[in-house]
Parts: structure tokens; sequence; C-alpha cells
């Protein structure tokens, strides 16, 4: 059984978080740590909201220093998403190319990541933001629909071409099947993380996995060839 997620808190507007004094700090270190602090700020308060001013107290750094690395809230939201999101789909991708086996273990596999991940507290705010938002602020809509959206719906698309090519799904409804999986990952991990606290009848993390992977496949899978079930009799 994973962890609870933890709850949501509010952003401190009076204690750092990176309690280090500044000429303790490599000049190299402070965009890491502004984009953190541009995390957390994003996830409590949503991107309208937020301001640059809460960022760089949260970073324990000046406001101009914050734009001396990102020149709005803007370019520091697109920068957050590279730094936190991208390179998880890059490591998925890079788990494709590389697999050798079944295309069932490997769409097991990649499902479970992506759950994993968009269950943390940060990234699930992260996607509540822009559930929420982003039809305000269409260029950052488009940003995150091709940086990752459309990224993931690709990952899982591959896979299931690969599972085709082998023999083990079935090629009826692929496109509706790359785009259904990871709607479903995120959509239930942000219920795991924001609603499990409320419902009387809540599933463990592991519980919720198990039926999106269960339900997913049987939506998937190949028939067995006729003859199959008597050949291993």
């Amino acid at each position: 059984m994973s962890a609870p997620f933890e709850p949501l808190s509010p952003v401190p507007t009076d204690v750092p978080a990176i309690a280090a004094p500044r000429w303790q700090r490599r000049p190299e270190d402070r965009p890491d740590e502004i984009i953190n602090a541009a995390q957390q700020v994003f996830g409590e308060v949503g991107f309208a909201r937020a301001k640059i001013d809460d960022v760089a107290r949260l970073a324990g750094v000046s406001k101009g220093t914050v734009y001396l690395y990102f020149d709005s809230k803007e370019s520091l939201f697109r920068e957050m998403v590279r730094a936190k999101v991208v390179p998880k789909l890059a490591e998925a991708e890079e788990s494709v190319r590389t697999h050798h086996g079944s295309a069932r273990d490997l769409l097991v596999s990649i499902a479970t990541g992506m759950f994993r991940r968009m269950g943390e507290v940060g990234l699930a705010r992260i996607s509540r933001v822009v559930q929420a938002e982003m039809g305000t602020f269409p260029e950052l809509a488009r940003f995150y629909f091709d940086e990752v959206i459309l990224r993931a719906r690709h990952l899982v698309q591959r896979v299931l071409e690969i599972g085709v090519t082998s023999g083990e799904f079935r090629p009826e409804s692929l496109d509706f099947a790359a785009r259904g999986l990871p709607s479903l990952l995120v959509h239930t991990a942000n219920v795991q993380c924001f609603y499990q606290q409320f419902d009387p009848e809540a599933l463990h993390d592991d519980q919720a996995l198990a039926g999106i992977i269960d339900l997913y496949l049987y939506g998937v899978l190949a028939p067995p060839r006729p003859g199959a079930e008597a050949s291993h009799a």
C-alpha cells in the first residue's frame, strides 16, 4: 500500500522554504531552487493568483534574482513543467525504446510509472492547475498540450502499436485507447490525491491502479486465437 497523499497547505508568506543563507548557495543552484518554489506556489494558489514575489520569498531570493533567470511568470511556468514533468516522459520513452519482452508487461509498467508520478502531490497539483486555469491562458495550454499531453499520448500509442504487431493487442480503436489511458490515470490520481479523504469507500492507491490496469487490458487485449486454449490443455 502506498503512503497517503499529504494534505494541501497554504503557501508560507513569512518563512523561506530554503533556510541556507544566500552566500552559501552556488549561483548554478538558484534556477532549481526557484523552480522548486514555483512548483509549490503554482500548485497551491494556481497560475493566475501566483506572484513572482511569492516564488522569490519561498526560494529565499530577491524578486530581481528570479527575473535574472526567468523573464516572466509564463516562462517560469514553462521551465517548471520542463524540469518537473518532461524528464519523466523522456525516461518512459527510453524504457519503451529499450524494452524486450511482452507488450502487455510494457503497458503495465508504463501505466504504473505514470500513475505513481501523477500521484505525487506536486505533480498532481500542477495537473489540477492546468485543468482549471489553462482555458484562460491559451498559449500556456498549447504549450502543456504539446509538451505533456500529446507526448504521453504518443508514448502509449507506441506501446499499443508494439502489442498489435506482436498479436497481443487488437487493432481496433487504438486512437482512442492511446488517449484514454493517460486521461484515466491522471483523473484517478487526482481523485486519490484530493478526494480520497472524503470517500467513505476509498480505495488504496494500489487498488485504484490495479483496477485501471485490469479494466484497460480487457479493452485492448486481443482475444485468444482459435485452438489456442486446446493447444495449451
